[in-house]
């Protein structure tokens, strides 16, 4: 075969590979549009919910609301936008909390969930009750909102409506000290994987935004209890400052993306573990194809990096 012909016979397979995806991926790439919109976030009182109701409101969001728990942060925040104080762990605080957003401004076009609370700690030495506190608030906080909000969302007259669900890189692999949180993260996947097939012929498109380390005040909190082993493995990724953390992420929301990244070892995690989740758009979808066994291969030496950091710790502990 000449060369050529080998280039021809090239091309023409890839061409098929990226048709072949262009036409098989589901659900479609849709556009959420904020100009105009109600739009309601969570955990929108600091941090990466503060960041995002900022970008909302550049965009021409005609209503922002915010829900959190702590009113006089809200209060700090409410110059530009609709507060209400609720908990996401008590489903009737967060329903009236809904209920009272949409009754002043309308069905909500966009819900953008960014609560969470993480207390880094070793399975052994974390107590029962701060793990229930982690697992409240990140998996049950979601469920509570999303539903006291599907009723408002269902009813919106703009199509596509969104729910985005922040998760963590931590809901993607599993790090030493974070079992709880990791856990709770990790259960939004399934989470979102469901609503997405159950709310499609709705036209409602499910964002899930995986975040890494990010420099807000609760990430400063963490940092005070984390474990040595934690900090070492999760600084191999830094961190990354909330509005640019919030840019990507709204980025993703409004392409109707369903796995969320915002840096390049986002990327490559999304990549290794996209499994059975929709993939609506189609380079996204090449990139997958032709990437996953390489990312596979990093992953490998990642892992076997950090399982070497853990024993070795502990072998030096062991010695003392």
């Amino acid at each position: 075969m000449s060369g050529v012909s080998f280039c021809v016979l090239l091309f023409l397979v890839g061409f098929t590979i990226v048709a072949l995806l262009w036409w098989i991926r589901f659900p479609k790439a849709a556009s959420i549009v904020m100009r105009g919109q109600h739009v309601i976030i969570t955990g929108g009182s600091s941090g990466i919910g503060l960041a995002l109701a900022q970008l909302v409101a550049a965009e021409g969001a005609a209503v922002i609301s915010l829900i959190a728990r702590d009113p006089e942060k809200l209060a700090a925040a409410q110059a530009s936008v609709n507060a209400y104080s609720a908990d996401v762990k008590d489903f009737a605080s967060v329903k009236k909390a809904f209920e009272a957003a949409c009754s002043e401004s309308g069905n909500v076009t966009a819900v953008v969930l960014s609560h969470g609370v993480a207390v880094p700690g070793t399975f052994e030495d974390t107590s029962i009750e701060t793990m229930e506190h982690m697992l409240d608030t990140n998996l049950k906080g979601n469920i509570h909102a999303i539903k006291a909000a599907l009723p408002f969302i269902k009813s919106s007259k703009s199509a596509p409506a969104s729910i985005a669900i922040f998760s963590s890189q931590a809901g993607q692999v599993g790090v030493y000290g974070l079992a709880a949180y990791s856990a709770s993260k990790f259960a939004l996947r399934g989470l979102a994987e469901v609503l997405q097939q159950e709310l499609i012929s709705r036209n409602i498109r499910l964002s899930l935004v995986y975040p890494p380390d990010t420099d807000t005040p609760g990430f400063a909190e963490e940092e005070k209890t984390k474990p040595e082993l934690t900090k070492k493995i999760s600084g191999s990724s830094k961190s990354m400052d909330a509005m640019e953390v919030a840019r990507n992420a709204l980025c993703g929301i409004k392409a109707g993306q369903f796995s969320v990244h915002c840096n390049f070892e986002g990327l490559m995690i999304s990549t290794v573990g996209a499994g059975m989740s929709p993939q609506p758009s189609w380079p996204r979808a090449v990139l997958e194809v032709m990437t996953m066994g390489l990312f596979r291969i990093i992953a490998f030496f990642v892992v076997k990096g950090w399982y070497t950091t853990i024993l070795l710790s502990q072998q030096e502990k062991a010695k003392k």
